[in-house]
């Protein structure tokens, strides 16, 4: 079902959003190509404009590369647990602007569910994929036909389950590439480890080097990289942010790079925070049952950095305007936090650095339904794309690109879509 929402004013920005493909992955096996323009009248429209099955069953995750238009799909195929499967897509215009034709698909271990791709020395890239059933594979990729072959596995073991339910094996969950452009870091859920890999350039084969370890139980799930400034003339910091699934904690981390390509160090700087920030108002009972999902890095105008984090299974509103305008029926949402940082780095040596406040919260707002498994800034920082998975629902929110709120009523949405698994902006 359509959805087209009148813009209520939040704060003006300078940027706009015009003829902006989405594609969205849903656990139904579909991928859906959507066009989100900006009418004369200010109100925003979200039209589907195909629908491809070609991914598997169980479609995870999207990973897109705008520059040779190739979108890669992880297929999780819940009906085994043994195999699942990669498919990799042109974007063409041959049905409509931006529609998807497949090229390939292979057989993979199961359980992918998050991927990052890797642009080599020679031309070709490497996607690598994070299996939730305890392994990480490697594919090396030429970007031009978007064909894929297999380069390395690693399976991985504990040698007893861990401290919570949720950890009776690894369970890695996301890929992050540096800063630097050497490393893949790898939060594993299940063994409260960052695995983390160097990335030869040139043969595009990976190998381990030592993991970070976090405190028990915490259960990390995603991350994100920030380059923090230092003062005139200094060299500034490379920071990580670890979401927690288990514990709902934002970890701060200060990283420094080892000799001769050995690998990272976290070190804990500042503390600790709730994945949904504060406030006096917070029903605990429901925060206790918080699972955060997705953490991403975003900028203001100014250039101050921010957290965005989604937050499932502590639905703080209850009464929520429906986006759907033929729906009176008010709904229960989960939430999307936002954070800010500091735009100076403290600095690694500075005997008080764990106390520091880096992450500070700032807002909680409704993210359009229950449990956001994901959710994508636009490039223009200006909105926010949320699947919002049980709810079956895309909802598209505001974000001033001056203070960094996020609107607390979609600008458009679209309902029906399955359960939302991943969202990706494209062309």
């Amino acid at each position: 079902m359509f959805t087209s929402l009148a813009l209520a004013a939040l704060v003006a920005t300078t940027s706009t959003v015009s003829a902006t493909k989405l594609y969205v992955s849903s656990y139904n096996g579909n991928i859906t190509t959507f066009d989100f323009t900006k009418s004369a009248n200010a109100s925003y429209n979200l039209a589907r404009l195909d629908t491809t099955t070609g991914c598997g069953t169980s479609s995870s995750w999207l990973q897109v590369d705008l520059k040779h238009r190739n979108l890669f799909c992880l297929d999780e195929n819940f009906a085994s647990t043994v195999n699942a499967s990669i498919a990799s897509f042109k974007i063409t215009d041959e049905k409509s602007a931006g529609s998807l034709k497949k090229v390939t698909n292979a057989i993979v271990p199961a359980a992918p569910v998050h991927s990052a791709l890797y642009d080599g020395a020679n031309g070709t890239q490497l996607l690598a994929v994070a299996h939730y059933t305890h392994a990480l594979t490697t594919y090396t990729v030429d970007p031009q036909t978007a064909k894929f072959t297999l380069s390395q596995k690693f399976n991985f073991t504990m040698s007893a389950p861990g401290p919570k339910p949720q950890q009776p094996a690894p369970h890695p969950h996301q890929v992050v590439i540096d800063p630097t452009k050497k490393y893949l870091i790898v939060p594993d859920l299940g063994a409260d480890l960052v695995r983390i890999y160097y990335i030869d350039p040139t043969t595009l084969q990976i190998s381990e080097r030592p993991s970070v370890t976090v405190p028990p139980g915490s259960g990390p799930r995603h991350g994100v990289f920030h380059l923090t400034p230092r003062a005139a003339n200094q060299r500034g910091e490379t920071h990580f942010y670890l979401l927690t699934e288990i514990s709902a904690m934002i970890l701060p981390f200060n990283v420094t790079y080892l000799p001769n390509n050995g690998g990272l160090t976290f070190t804990p700087i500042g503390k600790s925070v709730w994945a949904y920030g504060s406030g006096a108002n917070l029903d605990p009972v429901v925060a206790s049952g918080n699972a955060p999902a997705e953490i991403r890095l975003a900028y203001l105008k100014n250039g101050a950095p921010q957290l965005i984090v989604s937050n499932r299974n502590a639905t703080f509103f209850r009464d929520v305007k429906n986006p759907d305008p033929k729906n009176s029926t008010a709904i229960v949402s989960d939430s999307l936090a936002t954070f800010t940082l500091p735009k100076l780095a403290p600095g690694a040596a500075n005997a008080n650095a764990n106390e520091t406040q880096l992450v500070t919260p700032q807002a909680l707002t409704p993210a359009g339904g229950l449990f956001p498994r994901s959710f994508a800034l636009h490039p223009n920082g200006d909105m926010v794309a949320v699947g919002v998975q049980t709810s079956e629902r895309v909802a598209i929110f505001r974000r001033c690109v001056e203070t960094g709120l996020i609107s607390k009523e979609p600008v458009a949405a679209f309902e029906g879509l399955g359960q939302v698994s991943s969202l990706v902006w494209g062309v």
